[in-house]
C-alpha cells in the first residue's frame, strides 16, 4: 500500500460510487458487502435498528442525484502515539475510549479521513439560521452509507495487499451514547460519548483540530464527516502542524453565533450536550427519519479552510 494508491482508491470511489449521490443505491439492499447495514441503523437512524427502507423511499425531486461529499483527504500517525493515551484522560473523552491496539492488537497506524461535505450542501445550509436545509439532512442521513462504504472499502484494500485492518465505526463494539438514554452493554460510555472518537483521533493523526464549538476543523475546513481505519501498515506518519487541541481555530465564535439553541458556552470551548441533542430531536421530529442542523459548520470563516490559532489552548496544549 502507498499513500498514493490510497488517495487513489479513495477519490475513484467518492467520483463513482452511487452510494455518494442521493437515490442512485438503494440502502436496503444487503447483498453489496460494501458496508455494515447493521452498524447503519444502529448508528444513524432516530429508531435504532428501524427498517433502512424507510430512508430512500421518497420522491426525492430536484435532489435526487445531488452528490453528497467532495474527496476526501487524510492523515496517518502511529497507533502508539501519546496522544491516544491524552484521549483517555477525562478532560478528553475518559477511560472508557479504547486504544489502537483494542481494536487490532498488532495496529501499527491509523488513517483518519475527511469527507467534505460537497460546496452546494454547505452554501445551501447557510441561508435559514434555524432550519437544516434540505441538502444537510439528506446528507447526514442518507450520506452515511457512503460515509461507512468507504470506511469498509478503506479497510478492504488493506486486507487485499496483505495488511490487517478494522474500521472502527462498522464494528459492532463501536459504542455510541447520543442521550442519557441507556444503551444495554454500555453502561461504563457515559452519555453523549463514544468508545472511538473521531475528531480526537482525526487531532492526534495530525488532520485538524477542534473549534470552540467542539466542531471539527480539518485541513480541508470544518464542513464534513470523519472516518478511520485501524491497521498493521507501517506507514510513515504525517507531522502535526499545530501543537494544542484548538490549533485551526482563531477564536472569532462564529460557530457559537451561528448555534440555533445556544448550547455552546461563551468564553470557554465545549457545549451542553443536552441542549444541542433536544434541538436535533426536535428537528427528527419534524423531518423524520432525517434529523440534523450543522449550523456550527456552515457559515463560518472555516467552512473550507482552517484559520491558524493565534494562542495556546487552555486544554492541554502539549498534548498533540
Amino acid at each position: 500500500m502507498t499513500r498514493e494508491k490510497l488517495q487513489k482508491i479513495a477519490d475513484d470511489f467518492s467520483d463513482n460510487s452511487p452510494y455518494n449521490f442521493l437515490g442512485m443505491e438503494d440502502v436496503s439492499n444487503t447483498s453489496s458487502g460494501d458496508a455494515d447495514l447493521n452498524n447503519y441503523t444502529k448508528n444513524n437512524l432516530k429508531n435504532r435498528g428501524a427498517s433502512p427502507e424507510m430512508l430512500l423511499t421518497d420522491d426525492f425531486g430536484s435532489y435526487k442525484g445531488m452528490r453528497f461529499f467532495e474527496r476526501p483527504v487524510f492523515s496517518i500517525t502511529r497507533a502508539d502515539d501519546p496522544g491516544f493515551m491524552v484521549i483517555k484522560q477525562p478532560e478528553a473523552v475518559g477511560k472508557h475510549h479504547l486504544l489502537p491496539t483494542d481494536w487490532l492488537p498488532s495496529a501499527k497506524s491509523v488513517i483518519s479521513f475527511f469527507l467534505p461535505y460537497n460546496r452546494n450542501t454547505v452554501e445551501a445550509n447557510k441561508i435559514d439560521p434555524v432550519e437544516p436545509a434540505a441538502e444537510w439532512l439528506y446528507t447526514r442521513v442518507d450520506g452515511q452509507k457512503y460515509l461507512l462504504a468507504l470506511g469498509a472499502l478503506i479497510r478492504d484494500a488493506l486486507q487485499a495487499d496483505g495488511y490487517k485492518a478494522v474500521t472502527p465505526y462498522t464494528e459492532d463494539s463501536y459504542i455510541m451514547r447520543v442521550s442519557l438514554d441507556p444503551i444495554a452493554g454500555a453502561e461504563h460510555v457515559p452519555p453523549y460519548s463514544t468508545n472511538w472518537s473521531e475528531r480526537h483521533v482525526g487531532v492526534v493523526t495530525g488532520l485538524g483540530t477542534f473549534g470552540l464549538s467542539t466542531n471539527f476543523i480539518s485541513k480541508a475546513g470544518c464542513a464534513g464527516r470523519l472516518i478511520s481505519v485501524v491497521t498493521d501498515w507501517d506507514a510513515e506518519p504525517d507531522t502535526r502542524d499545530y501543537d494544542d487541541w484548538l490549533g485551526y481555530c482563531n477564536r472569532c465564535g462564529a460557530c457559537i453565533r451561528r448555534c440555533p439553541p445556544k448550547a455552546h458556552y461563551e468564553g470557554r470551548q465545549g457545549k451542553d450536550h443536552g441542549v444541542c441533542g433536544g434541538f436535533i430531536r426536535k428537528t427528527c421530529e419534524k423531518y423524520t427519519p432525517r434529523y440534523g442542523c450543522g449550523k456550527c459548520q456552515s457559515g463560518l470563516p472555516c467552512d473550507y479552510t482552517p484559520m491558524k490559532s493565534t494562542e495556546a489552548s487552555p486544554v492541554a496544549k502539549s498534548t498533540v
